[in-house]
């Protein structure tokens, strides 16, 4: 196919101004989808302080993302707010297939990122105006036999959505295991976070004293951050020469209580706020390698990042993570919870540094995770979509 295909990417999660950091590893893959492709990124979400729909229309490089704001009800009568809050939904999805529709006409496929919880428009389009759909996915509420896993009615719609698409591309082997339970006879293709290969650079470091780095949202329950602080004061008290960084946009204050309740100082253990993806990139080339204790988890983009940087990762060995965090190339796993394997892997790895090679985790990650193969392994779905299609 010599043209650019007309790609939508329709976005549960996307960078917005109410949380500027959510799923920017899905505007990643966006990203991805324009060097090959004409692509629009459309993100609808509901904000409590405005009145009537508001739309934002920028142009990232050569990717346009729209992102539609609708007024959301939060008192008066249940039964009515929803019904109100659903047709502002529906108004704004209208409203922005509107934009789409000026920038570039009828798409030729949808890529829909996160099936929770616009996955049903996708369907819709595919039913009333004909454009197939993919789907990629990094949700962890698809773990259908955990206790984490999404309620009855969400699994229900979401097997519509997955059971409709032309082509299921989740993010790691353990995930799709989990989704052929829902979906069993889709077409599926595995397709990983990526990262952005120029950006994310090897920058050597000292290892006199030993900088990990953790970046996550900072839920205890998945992430486990006290865990890491509890294994950090029983390093603290053996070796001063280990040191870690938190990064997070989320509310870790229970975090920041703990360190202080066990006497960590801020030399050893610093918070650090939210951060753009060039800071990011920044903080983990100053760091010596990337810690990880997830309770559960599919593959987080911090670990892909990490290693595009050249630096190993210690990590729990949960979900999505042993696919990639491989122990003779790139990194050390231990099981979740176990915080005395943790701290033997973290002085394990402090004291000796030199065990990994910079350049051969660098290598697996531009194979994995570059924009431009993941960018080419799209456009291929696509267009066997479209030609199916034609």
């Amino acid at each position: 196919m010599s043209e650019k295909l007309k790609v939508l990417t329709f976005c549960s999660w996307f960078p917005n101004r109410l949380k500027p950091t959510l799923g920017n590893f899905v505007q990643k893959h966006a990203e991805c989808a324009a060097l090959y492709n004409e692509v629009i990124s459309l993100a609808i979400f509901p904000d409590t302080s405005i009145e009537k729909l508001e739309v934002s229309d920028t142009l990232n490089g050569s990717l346009r993302e729209i992102v539609c704001y609708y007024p959301k009800k939060e008192k008066g009568w249940k039964p009515l707010r929803l019904l109100k809050n659903y047709l502002e939904h529906r108004r704004a999805f209208k409203a922005s297939m509107e934009l789409v529709n000026k920038q570039f006409g009828k798409p030729d496929i949808v890529h829909l990122n996160i099936v929770y919880p616009l996955g049903l428009w996708a369907l819709w389009l595919k039913i009333t105006k004909g454009i197939p759909y993919v789907i990629t996915e990094n949700s962890s509420g698809w773990h259908v036999t955990s206790e984490h896993a999404y309620p009855n009615s969400i699994r229900f719609l979401g097997k519509l959505v997955f059971r409709s698409a032309s082509y299921i591309l989740p993010v790691s082997e353990n995930l799709k295991k989990n989704i052929q339970i829902l979906a069993p006879k889709n077409k599926y293709a595995l397709i990983s976070n990526v990262v952005d290969e120029d950006l994310f650079q090897p920058q050597s470091v000292s290892t006199e004293r030993f900088r990990f780095i953790h970046i996550s949202t900072g839920v205890d329950e998945i992430k486990n951050l006290s865990g890491m602080i509890r294994v950090m004061a029983a390093i603290y008290s053996e070796n001063q020469t280990i040191e870690l960084d938190i990064v997070s946009d989320g509310d870790i204050e229970y975090a920041r209580k703990l360190a202080l309740e066990l006497q960590l100082p801020n030399s050893h253990l610093r918070f650090h706020s939210t951060k753009t993806t060039a800071e990011v990139a920044a903080m983990i080339q100053a760091s010596n390698a990337l810690l990880m204790f997830s309770n559960y988890e599919n593959f987080p983009c911090v670990i892909a990042e990490a290693m595009m940087c050249g630096k190993p990762v210690v990590s729990s060995n949960v979900n999505g993570i042993p696919e990639h965090v491989l122990p003779d190339v790139n990194g050390i796993l231990v099981h979740p919870r176990d915080e005395k394997a943790l701290k033997n892997a973290m002085l394990n790895l402090a004291t000796t540094p030199n065990q990994f090679d910079e350049k051969t985790i660098r290598s697996y990650a531009e194979k994995h995770f570059g924009y431009r193969e993941v960018g080419k392994a799209f456009t291929e779905i696509y267009e066997k979509v479209v030609n199916k299609n034609n």
